[in-house]
Parts: C-alpha cells; sequence; structure tokens
C-alpha cells in the first residue's frame, strides 16, 4: 500500500488564523490528504503550533503571561479554526513538546557527530538598556542584500533572504530604539554550504516538476549559485529549547527555525504512540513519500535548511512533494493585521458555512508562487453563479425530479443514444482528470473542471426534456434520470476533498455511503435504489450581505489610519529641519542603496544613504534639486554614517523624489 506523510507549515502560535493562511497551505494540504485517503493510500495527516522565539517571549511579555501561557491560548484558537474549517489533521501537536525536545537534541548531537557542526565567536547584539542579548526579533534594521529598511534582522521580508547574526545595518532595538552594542560569543554553526552541490542535485532530480514546483526550484537554486552561507543555530536568552552539547552556555538555545520543522516529526511520533504503530515507517524507509505543504514565505527554510539538516544526519527520508501557494491579497492590496486589512479566519466561518470559504479558496490555489487576490464581490459570485446556480441547482433539479416522479427510486435505463453515450463517456473519463489535477495539487484546475462538467450535465438534462419524454417516451426519460443519478453519485466523490460537508449531505441523499475513488468511474447506482427526500444543499449570499462586509472592513481600517495619523502640535513639526538641497555626487552601493552627497547649505554637505536603486540610477540624481529632513539623528548603513533623508512619494515598489516644480536657492528652508 502507497504510504504518504502530508505536513502543513506549523502556524505560528501568536495570533489568529486569517484566510491567507488557509489558502496557501491548509485547504490545499487537506484536498490532497482527503483525495488520497479516497484513493486507498495509508495516509498521515500531521501539524502543530510553532511555538518557540523572541515573537512569543515578546508577545507574552507585553500581555502579562508566561511564554507558555500564552501559545497554549492561541495554539487552542487556532486549532479550533482550522477544526471548523474541517481541516482533517490526523495529529495536530506542538513544538514545545518532550518529543520535539528528543529528537532536536538526537538530531544535534548526530550532526556534530558527523562533522557538521563547528563553533565560531560571533559579535551578538546586546541592549545596555534592557540588560539582555536581542535575538533576531527584537532587532530591526536595514537589510544588507537589497537595502530594504524596517527588517527584522533575521531575515528580509522583501527579497526573502535569511540575514545572519550581526548582519543587519542601522540596528536597533525594538523594546527601547536604542542601537544596541556588540559582544562576542562563541556559537554553534551548521555547515549548510558543506550540501551546496547536493542540494542543487536534489532539486534538480524530479525534471518533470510533478514533485517540486519548477517556479520554486530555479528560485532556489539561484541562491545555492550565489553560494550558501553557514547557518548560525544559536541563540541568547531565549524561549525554546537548551543546545545539547557540553561546551554550552547556560543561556544559549536553538534557533527555532532548527527545531520548527523537527516538530513535523514530533507530531507524527505523538501520533505513533496513540495508535501503536511505528513513525520510522513513515520517515526512514526508502519508500517514505513525504509532502510539504507551505507558502512561499518559508521557501528558503524548507528547500535548503531543513533537507542539508535531514542530509548531514543520513537518518531521515528527505521530502519527496512540495506543494507551494504564493500570497493572498485582500481587494487588491496586501493584508495587514496593524491597519486590519485582513479577515479572520473565525470571522468568515461565522458567517459562512466553511464549504463555501473552501470552495472560493480552491480557486486560487494552484500550487505557484504568483499571488492570488481574495474579493468580497467575487466570493459573492462565486458561489451564488458556480456553487449554487450550477451544481447546486442541478443536484435539487436531478433528486427532486427523482422524488416526485419515480417514487425517489432510481429509474431503469433503456439503450442509449448519442449524447447519453457521451455522458455516460464523461462520467467515466472525468475522474482520472480530476485526480490528475489533485496529484499536481492544482485545486484551480481542478474545481474549474468539475464546474464544467456541472454544465454539460445541466446542458444534457435541459436538451433531454425529461419532464416531457416521461409521458411520451418513458424508457428515454428513465434513462436521463439513471444517467443524471449516476452522474451525482461519480461527482459526491469528486467534490469531497474540496467540499467535503456538501458531498457528504449529497451523498446522504443518494442513500450511499463515502466510496473509494476509482468506483467513481462505474455506473453502480442500480434501477430501483431508493434515494431519500432532498433539500436545497446551498443558498445564495445576498447583495446587502456583501455591501455590509465591504463596508466593515473599509470602517475597520479607517478606524485605524485614523489612530495612526493623530494630529500633532505645530511646535513638533518646527523641529523638523526640512530644506531644499542639491545632490552633488551619487554611488552606487550594494543592492538598491545608493550613497549620497547632499548639499543642504551654501557652505555645508552631508552624506545620505537610501534605497532608491530600484528607481533611480546614480547619474540621474547628480545635480537634481531634492527635498532633505537635515537634522534626522545619524546611523549607519553599510558602515556609511547617513546624516539625512530625502523626502519622496512612495506607492509600493515606486520611488519619486519630492522637487521643487521652481528655480530656488539651495538652502531654502520647507514649511
Amino acid at each position: 500500500m502507497t504510504r504518504i506523510l502530508i505536513t502543513s507549515a506549523l502556524p505560528y502560535a501568536n495570533g489568529d488564523l486569517h484566510i491567507g493562511h488557509v489558502s496557501s497551505t491548509y485547504i490545499p494540504a487537506d484536498t490532497y490528504a482527503r483525495f488520497c485517503r479516497l484513493k486507498g493510500y495509508d495516509v498521515v495527516f500531521v501539524c502543530g503550533a510553532d511555538e518557540h522565539g523572541t515573537p512569543i517571549s515578546v508577545a507574552a511579555r507585553e500581555a502579562g503571561r508566561t511564554p507558555l501561557e500564552y501559545v497554549d491560548y492561541y495554539r487552542e484558537r487556532q486549532l479550533n479554526d482550522l477544526k471548523a474549517l474541517n481541516i482533517s489533521f490526523d495529529n495536530y501537536y506542538r513544538t514545545h513538546s518532550e518529543e520535539n525536545r528528543e529528537i532536536t537534541e538526537h538530531l544535534l548531537l548526530k550532526l556534530r557527530e558527523n562533522g557538521y557542526i563547528y563553533q565560531k565567536e560571533v559579535e551578538e547584539f546586546y541592549c545596555e538598556g534592557d540588560k539582555t542579548y536581542l535575538p533576531d526579533r527584537m532587532i530591526k534594521g536595514t537589510c544588507p542584500y537589497c537595502g530594504a529598511e524596517d527588517q527584522y534582522s533575521d531575515a528580509c521580508e522583501v527579497c526573502g533572504r535569511t540575514i545572519e547574526p550581526g548582519g543587519i545595518l542601522g540596528p536597533h532595538c525594538i523594546i527601547c530604539g536604542n542601537p544596541p552594542v556588540t559582544r562576542k560569543e562563541n556559537h554553534f554553526i551548521f555547515k549548510l554550504s558543506a550540501f551546496s552541490d547536493r542540494l542543487y542535485e536534489w532539486l534538480k532530480s524530479d525534471e518533470t516538476g510533478e514533485n517540486f514546483p519548477k517556479d520554486v526550484v530555479n528560485y532556489v537554486a539561484q541562491w545555492i549559485k550565489t553560494g550558501l552561507q553557514d547557518w548560525d543555530i544559536t541563540r541568547e536568552d531565549y524561549w525554546g529549547f537548551k543546545l545539547p552539547y557540553k561546551d554550552a552556555k547556560k543561556n544559549q538555545y536553538v534557533y527555532v527555525w532548527f527545531d520548527a520543522p523537527i516538530g513535523y516529526i514530533a507530531s507524527t511520533i505523538n501520533w505513533s504512540k496513540k495508535k501503536g504503530v511505528n513513525w520510522e515507517d513513515y520517515w526512514k524507509r526508502e519508500d517514505s513519500f513525504i509532502a510539504h505543504f507551505i507558502g512561499k514565505d518559508i521557501v528558503y527554510h524548507h528547500f535548503l535548511f531543513w533537507p542539508a539538516v535531514l542530509m548531514g544526519t543520513e537518518e531521515i527520508t528527505l521530502p519527496k512533494k512540495y506543494v507551494v501557494n504564493g500570497y493572498l491579497t485582500l481587494e487588491g492590496l496586501k493584508m495587514s493585521k496593524s491597519r486590519h486589512w485582513l479577515i479572520p479566519l473565525n470571522y468568515i466561518l461565522k458567517r459562512y458555512p466553511a464549504d463555501y470559504v473552501r470552495f472560493y479558496l480552491a480557486f486560487k490555489a494552484a500550487n505557484t508562487i504568483k499571488d492570488n487576490n481574495f474579493s468580497w464581490e467575487e466570493f459573492q459570485e462565486r458561489i451564488n453563479a458556480d456553487l449554487v446556480d450550477n451544481i447546486g441547482n442541478f443536484i435539487h433539479r436531478i433528486l427532486h425530479f427523482i422524488n416526485n416522479r419515480y417514487d425517489s427510486k432510481i429509474p431503469e435505463p433503456s439503450n442509449f443514444d448519442n449524447l447519453d453515450n457521451e455522458f455516460a463517456q464523461l462520467i467515466s473519463s472525468i475522474v482520472d482528470e480530476i485526480s490528475a489535477y489533485y496529484e499536481q495539487c492544482d485545486l484551480s484546475k481542478a474545481i474549474k473542471r468539475i464546474i464544467e462538467s456541472f454544465k454539460f450535465a445541466n446542458s444534457y438534462f435541459s436538451a433531454k426534456e425529461p419532464w416531457k419524454t416521461i409521458k411520451e417516451k418513458p424508457e428515454a426519460a428513465g434513462t436521463t434520470l439513471y444517467l443524471c443519478a449516476n452522474f451525482l453519485r461519480t461527482a459526491a466523490t469528486l467534490i469531497q476533498p474540496i467540499i467535503p460537508q456538501s458531498a457528504e449531505k449529497l451523498q446522504k441523499y443518494l442513500n450511499i455511503e463515502p466510496e473509494e475513488w476509482d468506483s467513481a468511474k462505474e455506473l453502480l447506482l442500480k434501477p430501483r435504489h431508493k434515494i431519500r427526500e432532498a433539500e436545497p444543499l446551498f443558498e445564495k449570499i445576498p447583495k446587502e450581505e456583501l455591501e455590509k462586509e465591504i463596508e466593515t472592513l473599509e470602517q475597520q481600517t479607517k478606524q485605524t489610519e485614523k489612530k495612526e495619523k493623530a494630529e500633532i502640535e505645530i511646535n513638533e513639526f518646527n523641529k523638523l529641519d526640512i530644506r531644499i538641497g542639491e545632490i552633488i555626487s551619487a554611488k552606487q552601493l550594494q543592492g538598491e542603496l545608493i550613497q549620497l552627497v547632499v548639499q543642504t547649505e551654501p557652505n555645508k554637505q552631508t552624506t545620505i544613504v537610501g534605497k532608491l536603486g530600484g528607481s533611480y540610477k546614480p547619474q540621474e540624481l547628480e545635480g537634481k534639486k531634492v527635498t532633505v529632513l537635515t537634522n534626522l539623528k545619524p546611523r549607519k548603513i553599510q558602515g556609511i554614517p547617513s546624516k539625512g533623508m530625502l523626502l519622496a512619494a512612495i506607492d509600493g515598489e515606486k520611488i519619486s523624489l519630492l522637487v521643487p516644480d521652481k528655480d530656488i536657492e539651495t538652502g531654502s528652508k520647507v514649511g
């Protein structure tokens, strides 16, 4: 029997889930798991809360709780929301567990034994004001690779690169805002660079792109070609597991991104204890088929760090399938927790059936890192047109007709004509078509093809006109309803992975038990089989309800913007020394950073470093008059003191400098 271990990315236990999370990861993973079970595979679908790291400890402190109390609270809330969405985990566990600690320590010791862990003196940030070492998420600064500002010190959200400890430019403490000092510490480092060739060969081993998305493989391969940096897995004063090495200091812990993916194994171990089976059958055999479902924000960790760790231990089977989906925007804009521009999962599930959410978001899951958009208007359209008018209408027409005209019994068919044969062929062939899409985890194509098949079924029923032929040619009407009922039996299996509650209701109306996938190809509903009285499966979303949702979303954002745009006194504005300056010289630095020398007064020049390379070339800037904030507190960027800021309008990635519309003297004050 085919054995498949399915994982979905572990939700970080520091807040409620929103629709973006489930669109990229949990709905695709659950759909695949349900499909594999229908195929008769031995499936284990695991997940759990990701509970370690600095954001948890900082948030817990602000909430007046211990880190464990904090993660317990959000783990329970997230799990309840996922259950309400009918995500069918075999086990939902947690990273802060004995199973995870034990397997993490074992793998760390094994890696060191195999020569892939070494010690190195590194510079660590320390906040003298708060008297603590500052882990990654307690420091912000400028990305050393692309120049993006306001980034956490461990990873850049703009370019996706991981930043080594001490590598962030212009760092400052997120608690007090002051720049930290550096202290030297002995850290344990994982030799990621030693696996460059093996990782590249492994990535390219899936030539067809059937199991590794090609766009992701090409993306990751470029990182390998530019050179992988060894990975610091040590953190001081951390919320997590202590390093298991005897020569580690008491305040040294395992970096969260080392133990988080090991949580997949820990969840399997926990499940195996309850079931009395061997977890190693799913993780250590050559025929183990491990499939990871993730969002594109954690590609680097899952395609480089995680497989390299497994290669280094020489114990665990490498993943054989990855499914990666992009971000979900909301009404065309990036979701934002701070601006309340998002839709919490518990909010939408209180207002609409879980199958409505699953059905609509399945359109967005095509196993590609391209971003998608959630629109309330499109949500209503998909539900009303595709689910209610097309699928639901056909189901109700057929069941109601059999209930009323055939005493709820499947009629006897007669000889098939050409259109009957075409419909019977569709019933047989569509099963393999949809199967291929589910194997590829392209839910978008699967659901579109299912909709097309219902459209054909509707047109077949209308063309056959059984409400007329039941009197004139009763045998022809019987054939029509016989085929339509069998199509519904097949369709119940096809839709089950995406909208399981609706599929279960349909099977109940047909008076059948859930069946295995391949049996859906056959016409197994026999004449005189008794069905039950049926009710409509779906209801339309009223227009006024849609308008209310959009209004609620906009009001939340306006309230937040009102709070953010607090009024200031004129004396606060007067503190800003804004002048018209002239760019004397411009020099390209690393990434999109440009170093400028700007004349701000007749006999005064200042150096400014800014992220302008995406919109301007150095030669375009020389001689340009600009608007400059001159009394900004200096900070170092790429080792260069930056003593001001150019004022600009920003629209997404576009940057447009604010320049005077008339010739005016350099040094003129703006006010």
